[in-house]
């Protein structure tokens, strides 16, 4: 196909349906019909941030227009095409209600131009008319998805390790999990000691036995320090008679000591990355879902983000049991910024899959997948995420997901 000169698309909730065809077609311009009642409109500059990263001084115009009267549709549509002149212009027939997509075909039949669909399914674009490929689509980014939902990156609650420490890391997570118990106790043992001295010490010298602020009584386990001191993440371990001291290795280090729920973030986060198959693994990442209203504000930390085949996948980790409320904040979250053209993964350390209890149910029936203790503890911990991942295709969930 030669190269457009214009490529019409008509607005559509799913941010996947709205880039795709511009992205892979780099036309010179795009006209984006909406529907009146839209109230913000801030969206063609999320879209237009989108496509001009990608396709510079791309041209970007966009119309409301009454979805109700395909007659209406059809006229607005023609004189905009007809203004802009047809030759080389095309006409994306993906997005938008059924109304607007039958106006737009009988524009497109009208005024002989290219009549194009977006098969998000098989990754192409095909002509209507007859049904050879114009051309594969192109591969994307989670910043192509966060800049057309109009949100942006605000960094990230913990630094993600270097490649060297991964090994260390998945030891230490996985002594842990074993001792979720001690653990506890330890994380907030620590914590409280943490929170006496200023953000950016790491010596700390504490008693054994302390209370923190609710009156509770707690102490370390002495195994799991020694085992922070062999795996590098403290140094300096003393225990003598009622008092222990010792020095974080250092900043990272202390961020990771004194949050309890951190070592799964960080053991999927590695295993993702270990995997060797998906693109922009991100840990703990901050989105502010509305760039553009002059207010920083974050919403829910996504624990672990990437990409899969320019499919966003959420990753949503729980050291514990799951519940209704970690199910709706993964879906919440992944509609937001994916649609329907998304994947949501929980990894809980329970045993809901293992015995189906109603919390594995219902995520099933939200078309969220779910990996429990079970799975977190087996050698192949790694492949079982990718099989996860991979299986839940569009298609299953279009068809067989409530």
């Amino acid at each position: 196909m030669i190269p457009l000169e214009l490529l019409i698309e008509f607005y559509d909730k799913d941010v996947l349906k709205n880039i795709v065809a511009p992205l892979t077609l780099r036309p010179k311009k795009v006209i984006y019909f909406y529907d009146r009642g839209m109230q913000d409109i801030t969206v063609f500059t999320a879209l237009k941030k989108c496509l001009d990263r990608n396709i510079p001084k791309i041209k970007i115009e966009y119309y409301p227009i009454d979805i109700t009267s395909v007659d209406k549709i059809f006229r607005q549509v023609s004189r905009i095409i007809d203004r802009n002149g047809i030759e080389n212009c095309a006409l994306d027939l993906t997005g938008g209600s059924e109304l607007m997509l039958l106006a737009g075909y009988r524009a497109g039949t009208a005024l002989n131009i290219p009549l194009l669909h977006t098969d998000l399914v098989n990754k192409q674009i095909t002509n209507l008319i007859d049904d050879s490929i114009v051309a594969k689509t192109v591969a994307l980014t989670l910043e192509d998805f966060v800049d057309a939902k109009g949100a942006c990156f605000m960094g990230e609650s913990h630094r993600p390790p270097s490649e060297d420490r991964y090994s260390d890391i998945k030891e230490m997570a996985r002594f842990l999990f074993e001792r979720l118990s001690q653990w506890k106790f330890t994380c907030s043992f620590i914590q409280t000691v943490a929170a006496r001295t200023l953000p950016h010490e790491l010596f700390m010298q504490s008693k054994w036995n302390i209370h923190m602020k609710n009156g509770k009584a707690v102490y370390p386990d002495q195994e799991i320090l020694e085992k922070f001191q062999s795996m590098g993440f403290i140094e300096n371990l003393s225990i003598e008679g009622e008092y222990v001291q010792f020095t974080f290795a250092s900043i990272e280090d202390r961020q990771y000591c004194i949050s309890f729920g951190v070592w799964l973030e960080l053991y999927v986060f590695i295993a993702a990355k270990e995997a060797g198959v998906f693109n922009d693994v991100k840990l703990g990442t901050m989105i502010d879902w509305n760039a553009y209203d002059n207010v920083s504000v974050a919403g829910n930390e996504i624990d672990v983000l990437l990409m899969d085949d320019s499919l966003p996948v959420f990753i949503s980790c729980k050291l514990r049991d799951a519940d209704t409320a970690a199910l709706n904040e993964l879906l919440i979250a992944k509609k937001r910024l994916g649609g329907w053209f998304s994947k949501g993964i929980i990894v809980t350390y329970g045993k809901e899959k293992k015995i189906h209890t109603g919390t594995y149910k219902r995520a099933q029936e939200l078309g969220l997948e779910l990996l429990d203790a079970t799975d977190i503890m087996a050698e192949d911990f790694s492949q079982r995420l990718v099989k996860t991942i991979r299986e839940l295709d569009l298609i299953s969930l279009k068809w067989k997901r409530v």
